[in-house]
């Protein structure tokens, strides 16, 4: 029997792994946040991926937000994670200059705010309409 993963679990375990992230980069510990990066990317690839095979093609006509949305904002978090993971390829191991750090953790800012909204689209409407 297939088990059904605990969504908003999740949720919490890759907010949870973004929060690390950034405190390593507070840190300055670039080899750190790259492997968290890391590991985020794969808890969402395979979140994305059940949520696409088995929950969006099952939402009803009448959603509250059409399937359109959440594939377009799986769509804009895969590629603004590969976009942080990209600035932090060619840095050094560790970073001592606290600007460097500073701007590193904003530009953070727009992944955090759209991945945050976009777990909230989810657990009011999507999770909401298939498991009531």
């Amino acid at each position: 029997m297939k088990t059904t993963p605990d969504l908003e679990g999740q949720h919490r375990e890759m907010l949870d792994v973004l929060q690390q992230e950034r405190l390593a980069l507070l840190t300055g510990d670039i080899g750190a946040a790259r492997n968290l990066l890391d590991r985020l990317h794969l808890l969402q690839q395979d979140h994305i991926a059940h949520e696409e095979a088995e929950l969006i093609p099952r939402l009803p006509p009448l959603a509250r937000w059409p399937a359109k949305v959440y594939l377009a904002e799986h769509s804009k978090l895969g590629a603004m994670l590969a976009e942080l993971r990209t600035a932090l390829a060619p840095l050094p191991a560790q970073v001592s200059d606290a600007s460097t750090r500073l701007m590193l953790i904003d530009a953070h800012m727009p992944f955090k705010h759209v991945l945050e909204h976009h777990f909230e689209r989810e657990e009011k409407g999507l999770f909401l309409e298939l498991h009531g």
